[in-house]
């Protein structure tokens, strides 16, 4: 019998009215490249990258394998002409039928509603195809473009980290926010 995860594979490319939600590859290191510079989408992961090329090759490769392992951790948002515009993963927990959303958008593509639909298919799949429990996913406090996705997608805020995030460039600590989103509320609001 096949796990969620390789079910979750064998879904993939997942499509959408405006997006493709494929497996990351190599062919993603420009993207990749040109986020890691980006202020606003590094602001609350630590500040902007100076990776290399190489680097990043290693880093996809590795994310990539993860898939022949039989885990979907980190997929690539693309338009529907196929331009990457970000990362997105669900990242599923066999052993209790949960598993950890995250995403990371080119913000010269933020503000459209992708994230949030990206996401919408996502919570779709998790819960109708792969019968998930509970999806849930953390922003810091103080990052309200992710905070807005959460509440758009019907999450609840659970819990707070307090100080867990050290934001090196503000050289400053924030909170964790806690989200989860539960199967059956996922039945209510579809």
């Amino acid at each position: 019998m096949k796990t969620k995860n390789e079910i979750f594979i064998d879904l993939l490319p997942l499509k959408t009215k405006r997006l493709i939600i494929r497996k990351v590859s190599t062919d993603d290191v420009d993207l990749m490249l040109k986020m890691d510079k980006q202020e606003n989408t590094q602001k609350y992961l630590g500040g902007v990258k100076r990776k290399t090329f190489e680097e990043r090759i290693a880093f996809l490769e590795k994310k990539a394998s993860k898939f022949n392992e039989g885990y979907a951790s980190q997929l690539t948002v693309c338009l529907s002409d196929g331009t990457p515009i970000g990362f997105t993963g669900l990242s599923i927990h066999e052993n209790d039928s949960n598993a950890e959303i995250s995403y990371l958008f080119d913000s010269d593509y933020t503000g459209k509603g992708y994230c949030t639909e990206s996401s919408k298919e996502l919570i779709r799949v998790g819960f109708e195809e792969l019968k998930l429990h509970k999806i849930y996913g953390d922003t810091i406090d103080g990052n309200i473009s992710s905070i807005k996705v959460f509440e758009k997608l019907g999450f609840t805020l659970e819990g707070t980290r307090r100080e867990s995030a050290y934001l090196k460039e503000e050289d400053t600590y924030k909170d964790f926010l806690d989200y989860g989103l539960l199967d059956k509320e996922f039945k209510i609001k579809s």
